[in-house]
């Protein structure tokens, strides 16, 4: 094996080895970040799970106030109504939006489904409200104020699919995000309780009686669910490791919730298994007991944004690792690329043309320069004579360059009429077939033009022939400046030029041909020797291709024809061919 491949081989081992350990540390951050990525948007989706939840459970506050008052409700009070349940719905149509764009998996269709059906349920909770409300507050029995206050309550279960799956994908995503994400889902539900705890006091503090024993097993029920996740709330918050601003919502929870807030609740109770006396009615309980009870949300948010914050650094470190890895990869392939390329270029590289000298010679190549000894780096030498074979390249590469654009030069210059500018006999022809072939698939009518300078030998032998170059000159240029864009023209020969007009009915052509020969016969012509210019004319010869146009050179003989026609009928003419000639205004024969 060669020296060179060798090298090569060791280099890419190297590389292999390195891009094989960046690829696994790389795939495992890559892979951390991206389920840090999934556990902030699942906690961002559960808290709009709980947002949903907590706005259906907000709502029941200003319902139970409609419930307990008079006929018609206070304004105050159906408006607050209207506006919680605007919010619900919002929150509702977020949750259902999150779920619609989630995977289509069998658990995020049920959790989309349970949350329609609470929608649905809402919407039957609201118009049972909206009927009793809308009955005497005189004739609403308890049962029927306990019947539409468990419709209100049955909603929340039904979003409970959407929260557990969110609550299990953050954790699934990220572990470590279990004891946030789990108080959050606690917090939550004994604010839930917390509110279902004040719905049964409703037809209570409506109909001012006391509590039925159906009411107060209900109420015993709830309160001790309450202990009980208060006391599992207390453990996990009071844990090692437990932030100090989730401990201080906590103990903000214990004074508001479970101090003055359930200070009101032994009082209703008291009263609800007396005499039912409670000095108030639904919507004056709310109002003293839901603000006490929302310290519970002020702990359910700062949970789930402790779970977003452990996201979003796991996320930063996976890319703090990853900048890491890439940025010690790279130095390590850059150490190795340089130590590769110092060999390269001062052994491998001379090596090599060195020998491709020495089989130049071989070969009877002289041109092939030969290494030559010199002091110092022994393969400057070498070096030097590639650098000179590199700048006889260049030459001739500048050579041929320079012979190619002549080529071209030439190859315009076939295709151009000296003395005009134009296009020459030869490159109208070409292009002119294409144009037709294009007109026959597209079905584009064309006129072709054909055009002859008057008396042009008379004037060549009264002028001189320098004279009749400016006369064609002048010619050229009318045409030029009436030419159409897309329309091709060329000195056809002599003193003929040619034009292929694509887009253009028989009218439209004669219309311009009889323009262009007013312009030629206004052009002035300077004659050397002369004070005052020369004129001359043309005769304009058309044949209409139509939409169909057949062979070229039938068309050059129609306009051939027409433009004899036209020499005929007087010069200074236009004729169409298979017409009578068209004698322009005030023109005459010469």
């Amino acid at each position: 094996m060669s020296l060179s491949r060798l090298l090569r081989l060791l280099a890419a081992m190297l590389t292999l080895a390195t891009a094989l350990l960046v690829g696994r540390v790389a795939t495992v951050e890559w892979r951390n970040q991206d389920l840090a990525a999934v556990g902030r948007e699942s906690v961002s989706e559960l808290r709009r799970a709980l947002a949903a939840a907590e706005m259906v459970s907000r709502e029941r506050g200003p319902t139970n106030g409609v419930l307990g008052d008079d006929t018609p409700p206070q304004p105050q009070r159906r408006e607050r109504l209207a506006e919680a349940r605007a919010r619900s719905d919002a929150a509702l149509a977020a949750l259902g939006q999150v779920l619609v764009d989630g995977p289509h998996d069998a658990r995020h269709q049920n959790a989309e489904r349970h949350v329609q059906q609470a929608r649905d349920a809402l919407q039957r909770a609201r118009a049972g409200v909206d009927a009793l409300s809308a009955v005497p507050k005189a004739e609403r029995t308890p049962a029927q104020i306990r019947a539409q206050v468990g419709a209100m309550v049955a909603v929340v279960p039904l979003i409970a699919p959407a929260i557990s799956l969110m609550a299990e994908e953050a954790q699934q995503a990220l572990p470590v995000l279990g004891d946030d994400v789990q108080g959050a889902r606690m917090a939550a539900e004994l604010r839930e309780y917390a509110g279902l705890l004040g719905s049964h006091f409703t037809a209570a503090l409506t109909a001012q009686q006391p509590f039925s024993a159906e009411e107060r097993a209900a109420i015993e029920r709830t309160r001790g669910r309450i202990d009980q996740l208060r006391g599992l709330l207390d453990l996990r918050l009071r844990t090692p490791g437990t932030a100090d601003a989730a401990q201080q919502a906590w103990q903000q929870v214990q004074q508001a919730y479970f101090g003055r807030a359930a200070s009101l609740v032994d009082q209703v109770v008291t009263a609800g298994n007396g005499d039912g006396r409670y000095g108030m009615d639904p919507a004056a309980f709310a109002t003293a007991y839901v603000p006490d009870m929302n310290s519970l949300f002020a702990l359910r948010d700062l949970l789930l944004d402790n779970a977003a914050a452990r996201a979003s650094a796991q996320a930063r470190d996976a890319r703090r690792v990853l900048w890491l890895t890439a940025a010690g990869s790279a130095v390590l392939l850059a150490v190795l690329a340089v130590s590769m390329l110092m060999v390269q270029r001062r052994l491998l590289r001379p090596l090599v043309q060195t020998a491709g000298a020495l089989h130049a010679l071989a070969r009877n190549d002289l041109q092939a320069p030969l290494p030559v000894a010199r002091a110092g780096d022994e393969m400057a030498a070498v070096v030097g004579a590639v650098r000179t074979l590199q700048d006889h390249t260049r030459q001739r590469q500048a050579l041929e360059a320079e012979r190619d654009a002549l080529i071209e030069q030439l190859r315009a210059l076939s295709n151009t009429d000296f003395l005009t500018g134009l296009p020459n006999r030869r490159a109208f022809m070409l292009a002119a077939e294409r144009e037709l072939a294009q007109a026959r698939r597209h079905a584009v009518s064309m006129v072709l033009v054909l055009l002859d300078v008057d008396h042009f030998k008379q004037f060549n032998d009264s002028h001189g022939h320098a004279a009749g170059d400016e006369a064609l000159v002048a010619v050229a240029g009318a045409v030029r400046q009436a030419l159409r864009a897309g329309d091709l023209v060329a000195r056809f020969g002599g003193e003929e030029f040619v034009l292929l007009m694509a887009h253009c009915t028989a009218q439209q052509a004669l219309a311009f041909a009889e323009r262009l020969r007013a312009a030629i016969a206004a052009a002035a012509v300077t004659v050397p020797g002369r004070g005052a210019p020369a004129r001359v004319t043309a005769s304009i010869g058309l044949a209409d291709a139509g939409t169909a146009p057949s062979a070229l050179a039938d068309l050059l003989d129609q306009a051939d024809q027409a433009m004899y026609l036209a020499k005929e009928a007087g010069r200074n003419r236009v004729v169409l061919a298979a017409t009578d000639p068209i004698s322009p205004a005030g023109a005459g024969s010469s």
